[in-house]
């Protein structure tokens, strides 16, 4: 890792426990072992630090939803094809690892999470992609699946907005219980699996 990825990486790190408005350049120069002067070679500010962790971030949501072959891809009308409840199951397992044990994605929310509260244009984007934005993902998901026959054919955002919603919840249950993978993929499997059963997705 180079200076420039751990400036990241530290800066990251530290917006996540005390909100980006309450770190400063020389909190940062200091985790990773650097004077502010040596730090501002490779970022002009902290917003510019900033602005990277947001660049970041959009690359490992776009690769999470390339792996998922979720809308904007271009596999995601062969997968919905071939959709059935472990399919659903797999979509939510993996959205909700990467928002709760990625190590860029969960620092990023959590830094949102706080700054939402002080700052209105990063509530904007904690909402964009953690709320909305994500339910709008989800409801081009699923209103996909009922052109394919593979779902009922209900309302496409209250049928995302039932399918998001135990995913939100969870994250809020064991965001500080980070060890507790297990009992919260099985937690989530037994909702999406009552999710796939109310709305007729077939088993196989």
């Amino acid at each position: 890792m180079d200076t420039k990825e751990k400036i990241l990486k530290e800066a990251l790190t530290l917006f996540s426990e005390k909100g980006y408005s309450a770190v400063y350049v020389g909190d940062i120069a200091d985790a990773v072992g650097i004077k502010a002067p040596s730090l501002y070679k490779h970022y002009k500010s902290k917003q510019a630090i900033f602005d990277s962790c947001v660049e970041v971030f959009s690359e490992r949501m776009e690769q999470i939803r390339t792996n998922l072959h979720l809308p904007d891809t271009s596999e995601a009308e062969i997968s919905y094809q071939t959709a059935n409840t472990k399919t659903i199951i797999d979509i939510a397992l993996n959205l909700f690892m990467f928002y709760w044990q990625d190590d860029v994605a969960s620092k990023f929310r959590k830094m949102l999470m706080i700054e939402r509260y002080h700052d209105p244009e990063l509530n904007e984007l904690f909402e964009d992609l953690f709320i909305n934005g994500a339910v709008r993902h989800e409801e081009k998901i699923f209103s996909d699946l009922i052109q394919a026959k593979i779902i009922k054919n209900e309302n496409p955002h209250i049928i995302a907005l039932r399918f998001y919603t135990p995913i939100f919840y969870l994250l809020q249950k064991y965001d500080m219980h980070p060890d507790m993978i297990e009992e919260a993929n099985e937690e989530l499997t037994l909702m999406v699996q009552e999710f796939c059963n109310t709305y007729g997705i077939k088993e196989h």
